[in-house]
Order: structure tokens, then sequence, then C-alpha cells
């Protein structure tokens, strides 16, 4: 009787299974490509807020070479990237990792370090493209293509040492610390863009 019962348990196919990993390898990607997203962006409004303090005067962002005029058209560039980035995150899947159910930690673990790891990647090779066709343009809009580089660079190093797994304890928050899960895809993006940031300066 014990092993008829057993017996009867049914097995996962090999379509179920592809189809289960499918969800969770989009879920993942979808969450790490939305946080990088809103690394970048946020870096680029940043930048474009302190040229543009730095085109009125108020604050030294850069060398006296450029014009006020090319510092404003530099910040309005960058703040249109930026906010074109941060709009397309919007749009995105953010946090639909955190939605994973049916999923183990180390398998959620697993998912994000490999989409984080090709999101810096992407990130590198945009950089690596951009980045020569901007060599001759005001240092501001260099310095943007430099935070794709910051990103790329973030992503395929402090994220799967430091980022996932901080963001993992965070999920496998226990009941009573039921608000500390909130803070899943927040820490994401906290350890990514401090990272950047130093890796940019």
């Amino acid at each position: 009787m014990v092993a008829s019962v057993t017996d009867s348990t049914p097995k996962p196919t090999s379509q179920e299974a592809l189809r289960r990993y499918a969800i969770l390898a989009y879920g993942a990607f979808g969450t790490m490509a939305d946080v990088g997203l809103m690394v970048l962006g946020s870096m680029l409004v940043g930048l474009a807020v302190a040229v543009l303090l730095g085109g009125f005067g108020l604050a030294e962002v850069t060398s006296a070479e450029i014009s006020t005029g090319g510092m404003l058209i530099s910040a309005i560039v960058l703040a249109v990237i930026g906010l074109f980035c941060l709009g397309v995150a919007s749009e995105g899947p953010l946090g639909r990792g955190r939605r994973l159910v049916g999923f183990a930690s180390w398998e959620v673990g697993i998912g994000r370090v490999v989409a984080v790891f090709l999101t810096g990647l992407a990130a590198l090779l945009v950089y690596g493209f951009v980045g020569e066709l901007l060599e001759s343009v005001p240092a501001p809009l260099y310095k943007g293509a430099e935070g794709f580089r910051a990103v790329g660079v973030a992503g395929v190093t402090a994220m799967p040492l430091l980022g996932v797994p901080l963001s993992l304890l965070a999920r496998s928050a226990p009941d009573e610390y039921a608000w500390v899960r909130e803070a899943d895809v927040p820490v994401l993006f906290v350890v990514w863009v401090v990272a950047a940031m130093i890796i940019l300066t």
C-alpha cells in the first residue's frame, strides 16, 4: 500500500521543469534589469542636476573650458537619457522576483546572480560601444557614458558578492519581521548604486 501511494506521486515532466525555470529566469532577469536601469537613471539625473548647477555658476563640476551653453545642453541630454531609463524601469517587471513563489532561496539566489552578471555585461557592452563615440564630446556627457561602465562593473562584482546575498537575507526574514521582506528590491538598489558611485568617482 505504501509503495502504491509513493508511486502515484506525480513527477514533474521536463516540459514543466523548463517552464518553471523559465518563470524564474524571467523574474530574476526582469528585476535585475530594472534595478540596473534605475541605478543608471538615478546617476544620470543626479549628474544632470550637478551639471545644471555648474552651468549657472552655482557649483564647480567641470573644467572652465566648457561654455555655459554647452553645460546646459549636456545637462538636458543627461536628464533625458536618465529619465528614459527610469521610465523603462517603471514599466518593467520590477519586484516580480519577490512574487516567485514555489522556489527555494538558493534557486532565487542563483537566478539573480546569473541575471545581474548578464545585466552587468550588457552595460559594459553598451559602454564599449558608446564610449568610443563620445570621446570628443563635452566632459559631462563622457562622464555620463562612464556611468554605464560603473553600473556594469558593479553588476559583475559587488552585486553577486554582496547585493544578492543581502537581498536573500531580507527575502527570508521570519514572519515577525515580515516588513523586512519588502526591503528585498530596495537592498539591491542601494548596494548597486553605492558600488557604482564608488567606481564612478
